[in-house]
Parts: C-alpha cells; sequence; structure tokens
C-alpha cells in the first residue's frame, strides 16, 4: 500500500513534469508566432521618425536710415534721439527684406514621407520701439505668396525693455511655433529659398522721443521640427 507521504510526492512530481511540458509547448508556439508576424510584417512595418533642421538667422538694423534723417531739412512732429543727437523723423516705421537660399533636398520624395513639419521662429528686439515680421518660401525666383509662415499676417513682436533714461535693458524675446497645413507639404519639393520681410517702428506712443542707438538690432533665429513615416519596403 502506497503510503499518504509517497503518494503525495508522486502528484508533486507528475506536476511538474506536467507544468514544465506546458511550458516547452507553449514557448514552441510563441516562437511561431514571432517568427509568423516577423515575415507577415516586415513588407509593410511602418516606422515614424522626427529630425530638427536649423533653417537660418538673420539679423538686422535701421542704422541706414537712422544715419541719414539729418539730410532732411524740415522738422517733423516725431523726433528722435540717435546716439544722443535729436533728428527729425519723417518715417514712422523702417521696412527691412532678406532672402537667402533654402532647400529641403535632405528628404527624397518629401510630399510621401513628410507627415507634418512646424517652424519654430525665435525673435530677439534690441529696438525700445515695436516690430513686425513675416516669412515666405520662395520657388525658383517667385514667392509663393499663398504660403506665409504666419497665416494671420505679420507676426507683432514687442519692443525691449528701456529704463527711465530710455535706453534698452533687455532685448524682447518672441518665440513662436507654427505648424504648416497639407498644401504647403506638397511643394517641399520645389522650394528654394527663403524671405523675411518686416519693418521697425521709429515711434512709440508711450514715449515722445526715442532714443536708439547704433549697436541696437533685431535678430530672426528659424528651425524646423519635421515628421517622417517610412516603410519597410522602402529602405
Amino acid at each position: 500500500m502506497i503510503s499518504y507521504q509517497n503518494y503525495n510526492i508522486k502528484m508533486k512530481t507528475m506536476l511538474r513534469i506536467r507544468i514544465f511540458l506546458m511550458a516547452g509547448i507553449s514557448f514552441f508556439f510563441s516562437l511561431s508566432c514571432i517568427d509568423r508576424d516577423i515575415l507577415n510584417v516586415s513588407d509593410s512595418l511602418e516606422i515614424h521618425s522626427s529630425y530638427s533642421v536649423p533653417i537660418g538667422d538673420f539679423s538686422y538694423d535701421i542704422n541706414n536710415y537712422l544715419e541719414s534723417v539729418a539730410a532732411f531739412p524740415y522738422s517733423s512732429p516725431d523726433s528722435l534721439y540717435f546716439e544722443n543727437v535729436l533728428y527729425p523723423n519723417p518715417d514712422s516705421a523702417v521696412y527691412f527684406s532678406s532672402t537667402d537660399t533654402f532647400a529641403f533636398n535632405l528628404i527624397s520624395d518629401p510630399s510621401r514621407k513628410v507627415r507634418s513639419i512646424e517652424f519654430v521662429i525665435l525673435i530677439s528686439n534690441g529696438y525700445p520701439t515695436e516690430a513686425s515680421a513675416q516669412v515666405y518660401f520662395l520657388s525658383g525666383t517667385s514667392i509663393i505668396t499663398s504660403d506665409p509662415v504666419f497665416s494671420g499676417g505679420p507676426i507683432r513682436i514687442e519692443p525691449a525693455v528701456v529704463n527711465d533714461e530710455g535706453l534698452v535693458t533687455d532685448p524682447s524675446i518672441t518665440r513662436v511655433s507654427v505648424t504648416m497645413p497639407p498644401e504647403f507639404i506638397q511643394k517641399l519639393s520645389v522650394i528654394n529659398g527663403i524671405q523675411i520681410k518686416g519693418m521697425v517702428n521709429t515711434t512709440r506712443s508711450d514715449i515722445p522721443r526715442v532714443k536708439f542707438l547704433r549697436k541696437y538690432q533685431i535678430d530672426i533665429f528659424i528651425g524646423s521640427r519635421i515628421e517622417l513615416l517610412f516603410n519597410t519596403g522602402e529602405l
């Protein structure tokens, strides 16, 4: 007769054998599933990736205008100080424009692979007056007028911080992120340049006579974040 202790040992041994057997079967089928899944999806696996691309930095000053105002023989209701000398101010704003080459040629067939593109613009205004700017992308010699970065019009840039003497102590910093519409992505392959247009005001409502120094300027830095979608069959 089998004792209760021996019977208990025998049952535990059989249970361990069953557990090992079931684990081995499960492992075998799991490997089969893994192999099958790899073979089934390797041709259609989608890979999401993103990277950042610096587009350019631009610096402007209005010194040419400030140095020319003394040539005007007439006085103006609005006057300004330039390097501590008082001048008449015939214009309430000075316009600037700059063009540079740039192409999204790091991506082959961008209209198919690019899923989204975001531009990040950082503007440092060292002038004691308000400014504004708009960014355009160029195709050939023409501006893609339907695709300015700021769809609502030029972006407003706050004036720099001034002290009690009217001198700039700190520039204003404006940071804007803009996600471009799908129509813009379709035109990436033909873009070969970038243009910035803007203006710097020479007057300020709360300061009767604004003070300008030759060292003041406005700096614009532009970068991009591009999200891509690849298929393993294309790699």
